[in-house]
């Protein structure tokens, strides 16, 4: 029976799936990713050490458990909108930028965006932001010179390795539309203004989507790596296209929510929708579009909160805290894309117990995640199942704060992950199965259904928190007059 390979190049971790042409999971490998931060706001991944030298060690970890001659086809997704600029061979010439937590080009953003203005929203999707490549790009160009002067391509980082393995080089169109980087009406790099800006289109080679076949296994690679030569590599994408595989979430009108170090959010839609602050995209499956969001909260803001807090069990869900925290841990994202935003706190007395704020930590999730669901209706029906996954999947009653919160049902596939997506892609993307039985291995899941009684006593705290946030920022590509 033949296998297929995923592997996930996350923010805290790498992590490789094994699955068979049932669905079943048959083998799994986790090494740690390292980030760096040389400056304040800056974030980086050293690509060859962390993302080269981690695929090397999933696929020895993955060989403990099964036989790599037995793969038949191989998928690997990465963190969006992040990129490593590379010399013709490949070869690092600057740390890999991450995505919108680095916030590094905030001058070039707002230059940018001044000059192009609103145009940008029908162009690219969206006006630029911290997630945008190409104003980090351009720092890159002004700020270390002679790194860009010796810059060949600007690489993904799924294609960083999956180069290695086929010698072939591609932008997926969601992560490359994600990053403000396509021309949605004609499908192609925005070359004039990559041109004007003195960035090469030619350095972000050709886009391809993501279940087309990217190369096949070379026997250098094969050598390296243990994985039979010839058997073909998918393109891939970014992570949460993954997981929105590995959850069955890949037909129009699902909604995918991601709870990693980030919020990640995905929905689904028939035709290019546009709505400000938020990432108009391209989908995974050729002719569907999404509107995505991210946050900078999630796991690495609950573990901010538990440093800080460090006592206290929160374990309660029988009322709010009355507490509101707003999570802008590293500035606000969507929509506001503010890396200036700072976090406020409201509702404490001399009698709040470490408990309650942890517990508030946790409700800040659910309110923030229940603003951005009523601003993504504005454009398109959210529905009131959403498929979850990530790391805080696992954290019930986090989940259940949220459903209750939200009023929505969380459907919870804690099981599964990015990379067991990306094996499924593999074996949609190489022939073996339908991209309609993507999803096999999410079979299971547990649904959270809202307390609806503890939903409406949320909900005089949910407008005090969207009036909060509403006063500190306006979302971007919004009419500020």
């Amino acid at each position: 029976m033949p296998l297929f390979l995923g592997v996930d190049l996350g923010t805290s971790s790498l992590k490789a799936a094994v699955l068979d042409e049932k669905g079943n999971i048959v083998a799994r490998a986790k090494v740690p990713s390292v980030m760096n931060s040389p400056e304040k706001d800056f974030y980086e991944v050293d690509a060859e050490a962390t993302w080269w030298d981690g695929f090397l060690s999933l696929c020895t970890e993955a060989g403990k458990i099964v036989s790599l001659r037995e793969i038949a086809a191989v998928c690997v997704s990465s963190v969006c909108a992040s990129f490593v600029p590379v010399d013709e061979g490949g070869v690092p010439m600057h740390d890999a930028i991450l995505y919108g937590i680095d916030k590094r080009a905030s001058r070039q953003i707002e230059r940018l965006n001044r000059h192009y203005g609103a145009g940008l929203a029908e162009r690219l999707g969206g006006m630029f932001t911290t997630h945008s490549i190409l104003p980090k790009a351009i720092w890159l160009k002004e700020e270390r010179p002679d790194a860009f002067r010796r810059t060949k391509y600007f690489m993904e980082p799924n294609n960083f390795v999956t180069f290695r393995l086929t010698g072939e080089r591609a932008w997926d169109y969601p992560s490359a539309a994600a990053a403000g980087l396509v021309d949605r009406e004609k499908l192609t790099w925005a070359e004039d203004i990559f041109n004007e800006q003195g960035v090469s289109a030619r350095s972000f080679a050709e886009l391809r989507w993501p279940l087309s076949v990217l190369g096949s296994i070379s026997e250098d690679a094969s050598a390296r790596t243990g994985l039979p030569a010839g058997i073909p590599v998918i393109t891939g994408a970014c992570d949460i296209n993954a997981e929105a595989a590995a959850a069955g979430a890949l037909s129009v009108g699902e909604c995918v929510v991601v709870f990693g170090s980030t919020v990640s959010i995905l929905l689904n839609t028939e035709r290019p929708v546009r709505l400000p602050g938020f990432v108009s995209g391209i989908s995974v499956v050729e002719g569907m579009y999404r509107l995505g969001a991210a946050t900078s909260s999630g796991s690495r803001f609950l573990q901010w909160v538990h440093s800080v807090i460090r006592s206290g069990d929160g374990k309660s869900v029988s009322s709010p805290t009355g507490i509101l925290m707003v999570p802008w841990l590293d500035g606000a994202r969507t929509p506001f894309h503010d890396p200036m935003a700072k976090m406020l706190f409201q509702g404490m007395d001399s009698g709040t117990s470490g408990g309650a704020l942890l517990r508030a930590g946790k409700e800040a999730l659910g309110y923030e995640l229940d603003s951005l669901f009523a601003m993504l209706e504005q454009a398109a029906p959210v529905p009131e199942t959403i498929s979850v996954s990530g790391g805080l999947s696992n954290d019930v009653e986090l989940m259940e704060i949220v459903s209750a919160i939200t009023g929505k049902k969380m459907r919870l596939h804690p099981s599964v992950d990015a990379a067991c997506g990306d094996a499924l892609l593999a074996a949609a993307g190489s022939g073996y199965v339908s991209l309609a039985d993507c999803g096999r291995c999410a079979r299971g899941a547990r649904t959270i259904s809202p307390d609806m009684e503890l939903h409406a006593r949320f909900r005089p705290f949910v407008e005090r928190f969207r009036k909060m946030t509403k006063q500190r920022g306006v979302p971007v590509g919004s009419s500020r007059g």
